[in-house]
């Protein structure tokens, strides 16, 4: 494998998926030599001299990784580590609560309304902030391989779901069986409503589920293929944001009448009447009968 790897290292970076059933194989092994390698203190300053020589140009970072052989997502994490632990993390909170309290006297219509909830804004902005000092929340602090925390980090957006919503008031329950097209169920007054929850960590949400594949799985055979999520699926389809738990909470009524090359890639941008809008549960179950009727 690192002979392999030494003489195809461009290629990987270029594009990984041309490897097939060998590519996590691969992904696996140049994780590991990244994380061996970065315990060497000398190691990792040369790798941080080498970005501050390229001004920190993200573009440079594949330069790099190929000519230390790593695989470049690997370096791109570090190097994204690296610099909020460096600046970001410097910053007295203080500092940026006072700038964003002056921020909203300064813009807000009523003042004296502002002075009745400054309190509660400023606690509440301490917590945030602090959240973004830190690159939002933290993820894979064990290095797990990529298949297992993949499998991980999926768990961990459904149970975020389930621990808002319960939070917010609903009887919500988790589901076991992995097969299922749906993760959650809430039983609102009565009627149980199906809730399909996925992660997203870019500011893209899809309606189809990923190709299936590992070794030894044909992804282009049709039914390894990802299908196209529907209100037969679930009643409402969860995203949430792995940075922060923030929900989009989408009644799958009106995304079923959209054409199918609209479903696959949708901006969060245009999403945001579903951003935290919890009175979404209560629309889709008027429109639902009781399961149990």
């Amino acid at each position: 494998m690192e002979q392999f790897v030494n003489e195809n290292i461009v290629e990987i970076n270029n594009r990984i998926n041309s490897f097939g059933d060998i590519k996590n194989e691969i992904k696996a092994y140049l994780q590991e030599k990244f994380l061996t390698d970065i315990q060497d203190d000398a190691i990792k300053e040369n790798l941080i001299e080498r970005f501050r020589n390229v001004n920190y140009i993200k573009a440079r970072i594949k330069d790099i990784a190929n000519e230390l052989v790593y695989y470049n997502k690997d370096l791109e994490k570090f190097y994204d580590a690296f610099l909020y632990n460096q600046f970001l993390s410097e910053i007295d909170t203080d500092v940026l609560v006072t700038a964003l309290d002056s921020a909203v006297s300064d813009n807000i219509e009523s003042p004296e309304a502002y002075r009745f909830i400054k309190s509660h804004f400023k606690k509440l902005s301490e917590k945030f902030l602090l959240l973004i000092q830190r690159g939002g929340f933290q993820a894979n602090l064990m290095n797990l391989n990529e298949g297992v925390m993949v499998a991980n980090s999926g768990d961990s957006s459904q149970f975020m779901f389930i621990s808002r919503a319960i939070l917010a008031g609903f009887n919500t329950s988790n589901v076991d069986v992995r097969s299922s097209r749906y993760d959650a169920i809430i039983d609102y007054e009565g009627t149980l409503l199906r809730v399909q929850v996925k992660g997203i960590s870019s500011n893209v949400i899809s309606f189809k589920d990923r190709d299936r594949g590992g070794q030894g799985i044909d992804h282009t055979h049709e039914r390894n293929r990802g299908q196209i999520i529907t209100s037969e699926d679930c009643d409402i389809y969860v995203a949430v944001d792995k940075q922060c738990g923030l929900c989009y909470i989408i009644p799958m009524f009106q995304i079923d009448p959209l054409p199918e090359n609209r479903k696959i890639s949708v901006r969060v941008s245009d999403l945001s009447e579903y951003l935290e809008n919890w009175n979404i549960i209560k629309e889709v179950a008027n429109r639902l009968p009781t399961r149990n009727e």
